[in-house]
């Protein structure tokens, strides 16, 4: 069948990335979710975020951000810091656990990538991602 709705397809490979990387995560005691926050705390140039920071970047929503760290925090790969430009705000920042993990996580990342992508060529691939940064509002 072939869906002729961005909207759909846009959810349809949403869904597809969860059903290919958890399985792959399962195994770090991650979920992708978990994942996409470690990814977007390993490429911050202070390995650290602001809450809110995290709910923009993803669209998420505030307690579902908070769910997402909380479990990450129980499970040793983040913690809550002071922030030095907030004192009435806290950081999340990576514990010693994430730091070691992150070669091996972004492998794993880069093979969920592969997967995701086998049907297309690099060229197909490169204009798929300017697209959906486009689609996105992220191409400024």
């Amino acid at each position: 069948m072939n869906i002729n709705k961005a909207a759909i397809l846009i959810k349809k490979a949403s869904l597809e990335f969860e059903k290919v990387a958890n399985p792959i995560f399962v195994e770090y005691d991650l979920t992708a979710s978990q994942y996409r926050i470690l990814k977007f705390l390993y490429t911050s140039e202070s390995r650290t975020a602001r809450v809110v920071d995290l709910e923009k970047h993803y669209s998420m929503t505030h307690p579902t951000t908070l769910g997402l760290l909380e479990q990450l925090e129980k499970k040793g790969f983040i913690r809550r810091v002071p922030n030095p430009n907030d004192a009435r705000g806290k950081l999340v920042a990576l514990t010693e656990k994430a730091d070691v993990m992150q070669n091996e996580l972004e492998i794993l990342g880069d093979k969920i990538e592969k997967k995701l992508t086998r049907r297309l060529t690099a060229e197909e691939t490169v204009q798929l991602i300017g697209l959906l940064n486009k689609l996105l509002g992220l191409d400024q």
